[in-house]
């Protein structure tokens, strides 16, 4: 009896977990294109480095973001070349055409 009273318990236990729920939108995520940037430049996004700027000039990889406002900079060494505040929504794809010397 005890044996058929603690197997009950397992199994009312284990019908106790709470739904899952998934919330897709459909939407391709957001992303950045960058136009114009020199040799050597790296891009930072939101003060976090994401590599060499001239590989995500659209042909073929972009740069993938989350939605929402971004600081987007273009630095060669230490120096600040460029400097955006871009917003992206779902979707969205974004050139920024990096004007170096105006940075701003």
């Amino acid at each position: 009896m005890k044996r058929f009273s603690l197997i009950l318990c397992l199994a009312l236990l284990a019908g106790c977990t709470l739904p899952q729920t998934v919330v897709m939108t459909g939407a391709a995520a957001p992303s950045l294109i960058l136009k114009g940037a020199p040799d050597g430049a790296a891009v930072y996004v939101d003060g976090l480095s994401r590599g060499d700027a001239k590989q995500f000039d659209g042909n073929p990889k972009v740069l993938a973001v989350l939605e929402g406002v971004h600081t987007v900079e273009v630095r060669q060494g230490t120096a600040v070349l460029y400097v955006e505040k871009v917003f992206v929504s779902n979707g969205e794809s974004r050139t920024v055409i990096v004007a170096t010397g105006a940075a701003r």
